[in-house]
């Protein structure tokens, strides 16, 4: 008789090599990997909390407000590594954005390191790898208050925006507000648009 751990093996390894497979592809920046994947574009907001505890660089200083361009997918059902990306236009001056490339992942390290596959709305996103904010390495983050395999972004969500130290598990930081689909050419995002103190660490500078 086979017993149930013995069918849950199998399935455990797959998704084991599934997730390390969506994660290589992540930091070498493959075509058809997960940040390669399409996705809908939403236009929106970054707000950093009053009372945020963060870094002292300027995208972060408490109670500040960006526009942002986010863009989440793939719109799938089922289980599969899940992007959602941030833009902030014009950050540090024209055409100098601040991006965050965030897939599927867990909290905690080595977790936050790892694309986890997910459904449509993952229960987190991280930036996988370590930025330098200021002189502090921290990964970036966010958490959607409800996930499920129904459920789909859409205009006027809010997920937690977080941050997270390399050994410890994301805290929130500050809020993504979705205003509406944005419409017109693709937005195309890259690990290396960073400034303001803001420094992304290899393997981030190549997705």
């Amino acid at each position: 008789m086979t017993s149930a751990m013995d069918i849950a093996a199998p399935d455990l390894l797959s998704s084991g090599a599934h997730a390390l497979r969506a994660t290589a592809g992540a930091v070498l920046g493959q075509p058809g990997g997960v940040f390669g994947a399409r996705g809908e574009f939403f236009g929106g907001f970054l707000t950093i909390d009053e009372n945020a505890s963060v870094p002292s660089v300027a995208l972060l200083r408490p109670g500040t407000a960006h526009r942002a361009v986010v863009q989440v997918g793939p719109d799938r059902p089922g289980l599969r590594p899940r992007k959602l990306c941030i833009k902030i236009p014009d950050a540090y001056g024209p055409g100098k954005d601040q991006d965050f490339l965030l897939a599927s992942s867990g909290d905690g390290a080595p977790l936050h390191h790892v694309v986890m596959p997910a459904e449509p709305v993952a229960s987190l996103y991280s930036s996988l790898w370590l930025y330098l904010a200021g002189l502090q390495p921290v990964l970036f983050g966010v958490r959607p208050s409800t996930t499920g395999p129904d459920l789909r972004f859409g205009s006027g969500d809010e997920v937690s925006f977080l941050i997270s130290a390399p050994v410890g598990q994301f805290r929130r930081i500050g809020s993504l507000r979705l205003t509406g689909p944005l419409d017109g050419p693709p937005v195309r995002f890259s690990g290396g648009n960073s400034g303001g103190s803001i420094r992304p660490l290899p393997p981030v500078t190549f997705y």
